[in-house]
């Protein structure tokens, strides 16, 4: 799968409906216009492909029976999933129990951001809160993610 990337700001419209970036859409053209939505880490939502979300599942699958742990997460993310339709003008509705999952409020901003094989909806607020020490790393040049990769010393 093509990687997804970029964040958009949209607001939920009168129904609890937001819609797909333009940018985003491309993995869910491929599966008929169809996603899954499910609550996610640091309260978000996550938006799935079917075939991405059927691939997280099978690894929940497989660990689900080794400890009370796993079974907790597998029941957290099969009840708190469900598939939606992304309609003709790209437009999906979120759930009510995903909305008060993440603080989505109706016709407030939601900031819709692309992050590889998933896109994540954020209550605004909580996305800068969220961002703010990544974003400083950033700035000061002390971010993980372009850091020279270290090699280990040869034993």
């Amino acid at each position: 799968m093509e990687p997804l990337y970029g964040r958009f700001e949209h607001s939920l419209d009168s129904k609890g409906r937001v819609i797909v970036p333009a940018p985003l859409r491309h993995p869910f053209e491929r599966e008929q216009n169809a996603a899954v939505i499910s609550f996610y880490q640091e309260q978000c939502l996550a938006l799935w492909p079917p075939a991405e979300f059927n691939r997280r599942l099978a690894t929940v699958m497989e660990v689900q029976d080794l400890d009370p742990e796993h079974r907790q997460d597998a029941r957290t993310i099969a009840g708190h999933s469900s598939s939606v339709d992304i309609d003709t003008q790209w437009r999906i509705t979120v759930p009510s129990a995903c909305r008060a999952w993440a603080g989505l409020d109706i016709e407030s901003p939601v900031v819709v951001v692309g992050v590889l094989d998933r896109i994540e909806l954020w209550q605004a607020e909580l996305w800068r809160e969220r961002m703010a020490d990544s974003m400083q790393s950033l700035a000061n040049g002390t971010s993980r993610l372009f850091s020279p990769a270290r090699k280990s010393p040869a034993p």
